[in-house]
């Protein structure tokens, strides 16, 4: 197991997998956390001299994985704003969508998943069960027409 902290570059960047253990609560953030976490990133924006935001130490311990399919790491601490900035991201390529900025949206798609693999592994992060289906629906940019209620994710950035 490793903690440290971690910029958000190498969690996103390559071609691998944190998947939340089922012992993990699920998603739970309310409109006060990410609202906190906005704002701040928000702050560093308008910053003349910019400088890196401490995501706090994210914990993370490899697993056994088969030696085809993507690297994974058991996300022990700091899924709840991992997840976040999932969702923050897609928000802002659903936005690059609509305005029709394609390389804008398809940076962004490369970020949040695994864009040559299939199946489970398509997908960057893997929340706990509970939040999975909805998570994917997000990543995805799927309106389902399965409807999935009292999940914290559908109260997030995205949709509220």
């Amino acid at each position: 197991m490793q903690a440290s902290e971690t910029k958000l570059q190498q969690i996103i960047e390559g071609t691998k997998q944190y998947v939340v253990p089922l012992f993990q609560r699920p998603y739970s953030w309310k409109k006060s956390e990410w609202q906190m976490l906005w704002d701040d990133l928000l702050d560093l924006c308008e910053l003349e001299t910019p400088r890196t935001h401490f995501m706090g130490s994210i914990v993370t311990m490899p697993t056994n994985s088969i030696p085809e399919g993507v690297s994974k790491y058991l996300l022990i601490d700091g899924q709840q704003r991992l997840t976040t900035i999932f969702i923050l991201l897609c928000a802002l390529r659903n936005h690059a969508r609509q305005i029709e900025d394609k390389r804008l949206s398809a940076k962004i798609d490369a970020i949040l998943t695994n864009l040559h693999e299939d199946g489970m592994d398509y997908f960057k992060l893997q929340p706990t069960q509970v939040d999975r289906d909805v998570f994917h629906q997000l990543i995805q940019d799927n309106e389902s027409n399965e409807v999935i209620e009292n999940n914290s994710i559908l109260e997030s950035p995205i949709q509220g």
